[in-house]
């Protein structure tokens, strides 16, 4: 036998060959690899590194710093002004008095008896007691706990729009005011827009088909009756159109507003002045609510009272706002 390491011949007393290798050992354990060639140019092996890379790793973007202008310190002090700070108190004090009023609503009996009391004798005979009071008490029940809750959410929303736009404004350590308060009232405002405009229309609708209905019937000796309130439905629908009409200025006008004054604490660029319009209006619904504060306290109870006259404080707050934010524009010389 020969060694399969070096080709000498074994001894042959079975002793190992002079290599020191065992016959017995196989081929394939003692073959070792070739170092690769690419591995050694002029450099160990061990002590080889790839370079970094560079290109794999994600550009590092950093915040781009807005520069602070007057027109910051002009926002900061009107929303930190007593004036807004009165008008989030009363808007919260309002919601809680929504609340209330939805918790005790008055009887349905009550509320019959007085639409009767004022209905003349004719039209007395068209609308039955009996239905008006199951129509009302169906709609106490059903509408009580979501009145609340939504109350809860969308008044607790523009409350916080309120407070977050107030605290951000009155800290001095912060040198522009949030913009999340304003983006909040916005977002209500395009709401209000679309639900009170779809309420409007339906309203019309409603009335047109009834002023139909009433004009299509025979009443015999109540036809002047019929007449009379064929044409007050024709009245109302115009009106109704005309509201609709000044509510869709108002609050596209209000929109603006918003959209302005949140450009403005962005960019710090001078915002356009306040719509005059808005504040007429303010106040001409200040004036409707003082006189519905009676009528709902005789038809409601004196539970809608404190109710209807923060809403008349609310109104004549929201118009002296538009006043103030212009002659605070005015007086920093921005005005445009």
């Amino acid at each position: 036998m020969y060694c399969t390491n070096c080709g000498r011949k074994l001894p042959e007393d079975g002793s190992p060959c002079v290599c020191r290798r065992q016959p017995a050992q196989p081929e394939q354990q003692t073959y070792t690899q070739p170092v690769q060639p690419q591995q050694n140019y002029g450099a160990p092996t061990q002590n080889f590194q790839m370079p970094p890379q560079y290109y794999a790793q994600p550009p590092v973007q950093y915040p781009v710093q807005r520069p602070i202008t007057p027109v910051h310190g002009v926002l900061k002090s009107f929303f930190a002004s007593p004036l807004f700070l009165v008008t989030a108190i009363l808007f919260s004090v309002n919601l809680l008095f929504q609340i209330i009023a939805s918790l005790f609503p008055q009887d349905p009996a009550y509320i019959v008896n007085q639409i009767y009391s004022n209905l003349p004798y004719e039209m007395q005979f068209i609308i039955s007691p009996g239905d008006l009071y199951s129509a009302l008490s169906d709609a106490q029940s059903g509408t009580t706990v979501g009145t609340v809750i939504g109350m809860l959410i969308t008044g607790g929303l523009m409350a916080a729009a309120y407070w977050i736009t107030y605290i951000s404004a009155k800290n001095p350590s912060v040198p522009a005011a949030k913009t999340a308060g304003l983006t909040i009232m916005k977002v209500f405002s395009i709401i209000n827009l679309v639900v009170m405009s779809f309420a409007e229309v339906l309203c019309v609708v409603l009335a047109v088909i009834f002023g139909v209905a009433l004009a299509g019937n025979d009443y015999g000796y109540m036809d002047e009756m019929m007449s009379v309130i064929f044409v007050f439905l024709i009245a109302a629908c115009i009106f109704g159109f005309v509201v609709l009409i000044f509510e869709i200025i108002y609050e596209a006008k209000v929109i603006k507003m918003l959209n302005s004054a949140k450009n403005a604490m962005l960019t710090g660029m001078v915002p356009n002045k306040a719509s005059i319009f808005v504040a007429v209006i303010c106040f001409i619904s200040a004036a409707v609510s003082f006189f519905s504060v009676f009528g709902d306290a005789v038809l409601y109870g004196w539970i809608r009272v404190p109710l209807g006259l923060t809403s008349v404080a609310l109104n004549v707050l929201y118009g002296l706002l538009v006043l103030q934010f212009n002659k605070m524009l005015k007086n920093a010389g921005m005005a445009r």
